[in-house]
């Protein structure tokens, strides 16, 4: 769960950070959006396949450790 958290935070704070760097350059909110959203519209069937497998394997990972955890507390 730590590693999730993590995770989450070091993505909020990478987002935040392009968005106040856009900001500074006198884009609007739409367009500091636009420009974050946009590498994952030109993204082919094979890259979505990709970025899917990568998603699952972190989720799977957690997955296992907590049921390991669990499975270990009640031995």
């Amino acid at each position: 769960m730590k590693i999730l958290g993590i995770f989450l935070m070091i993505l909020f704070c990478s987002v935040s950070l392009v968005i106040l760097l856009d900001l500074s350059m006198n884009f609007s909110l739409s367009q500091s959006l636009s420009h974050l959203i946009n590498p994952f519209r030109v993204m082919d069937a094979g890259e979505y396949v990709m970025l899917t497998g990568l998603f699952l394997i972190v989720i799977s990972h957690q997955i296992v450790m907590i049921i390991k955890s669990k499975s270990n507390r009640s031995n």
